[in-house]
């Protein structure tokens, strides 16, 4: 395969999960899960999401008080062939409970959380699908007013 394909490639496959995160931080569902393919699978908050339904219900469980911004960087790709590829990036989530997702500014103390995340994807016809995704957190960050010893609380524990 020719240099020029791969990085037509990694452009396609960056941009699609960049449209994801962003998709999902203006709330539009059905446009986000329309980046998986029909039987993608997403491994999120410790839930193995099957298919697209699947990921909707889940989507519609978000709380509606809340903002939230995801930004990726560190993008690696690998080309497999022309249909397969796998990425790699890094994902800090800000998150602020207790507000409309609508409003201008809002202020927090410090990220909500630092992934990994892993993805594979698949072209079907001409366009990109996430086939599957993996989060994986790396750094956790306390609550408003918490502190570092809250740190099971923060892993889901009680």
């Amino acid at each position: 395969m020719l240099r020029e394909q791969e990085r037509a490639i990694e452009w396609d496959c960056s941009s699609v999960l960049t449209r994801f995160y962003d998709f999902y931080d203006r709330w539009n569902d059905r446009a986000m899960v329309a980046l998986f393919s029909p039987d993608g699978l997403w491994h999120r908050a410790g839930k193995k999401l099957m298919g697209r339904d699947a990921i909707m219900a889940e989507l519609r469980l978000r709380p509606a008080n809340q903002k939230v911004r995801h930004v990726l960087s560190n993008f690696l790709v690998d080309v497999v062939d022309g249909r397969h590829a796998l990425l790699s990036c890094y994902l800090t989530v800000y998150r602020h409970e207790g507000c409309t997702p609508s409003e201008s500014e809002v202020l927090i103390q410090a990220p909500s959380l630092f992934l990994r995340v892993t993805a594979g994807f698949e072209k079907t016809s001409d366009v990109w699908l996430i086939s599957n995704q993996v989060m994986r957190r790396d750094f956790l960050f306390p609550a408003k007013g918490g502190c570092y010893s809250d740190l099971e609380r923060l892993r889901g524990g009680t």
